[in-house]
């Protein structure tokens, strides 16, 4: 089943619902939920072979309570990813071995349309929450798609200044993976 098939399962007032419980925050900004999924529904899913993924989560020291998390899987698996050399000293074979997670969050709606929900989130989550669960990610940085390109830009922009640096400019103005690890680590043994 893809999320464009889940949101042919539920009206608004059903993902309305979903949406206040899962996140009540929302309520004041209730309309632009209610826009975007009026505006999901007119558009034309790509195919994708992302799968939707919802799972509790829980980052001590982060997070007060556990919390959904939406993730796209497409068969990539952690040790070909090209930064696992900065991580393959501290995680386990599980871990290699194991799918990549992927936000989506910036993916044009087209292709979250397209998605198939994997079955293990169809068995633990109800339509309703895996169409508030996964609206919310899509309104991440905003509620229609030109304000989310704006960000995938300026997020580009950023990255090609770094990869325009001298190799003097980034030992002046950026700091190593190292040096962020071991900051990351100090601050993880002083809680």
């Amino acid at each position: 089943m893809t999320l464009a098939q889940t949101l042919k399962l539920i009206g608004w007032p059903g993902s309305k619902a979903a949406l206040l419980w899962s996140y009540p925050d929302v309520a004041e900004s209730i309309s632009s939920y209610k826009l975007v999924l009026a505006n999901l529904r007119q558009l034309v899913p790509e195919k994708s072979k992302m799968r939707i993924i919802l799972r509790e989560t829980y980052r001590e020291g982060i997070d007060d309570d556990p919390f959904i998390e939406v993730v796209g899987r497409n068969g990539d698996l952690n040790r070909d990813q090209p930064d696992f050399k900065y991580f393959k000293d501290t995680v386990d074979a599980d871990y290699a071995n194991s799918e990549t997670d992927y936000s989506l969050s910036m993916e044009p709606w087209e292709r979250w349309l397209g998605m198939e929900i994997d079955p293990s989130t169809l068995e633990k989550f109800s339509v309703p929450q895996i169409i508030a669960h996964c609206v919310w990610e899509m309104t991440f940085h905003g509620f229609d798609q030109w304000q989310i390109k704006e960000t995938m830009d300026e997020i580009g922009r950023r990255a090609a200044e770094i990869d325009a640096m001298s190799e003097d400019e980034r030992r002046e103005k950026l700091i190593p993976m190292e040096d962020v690890m071991k900051k990351f680590e100090s601050w993880k043994a002083e809680k």
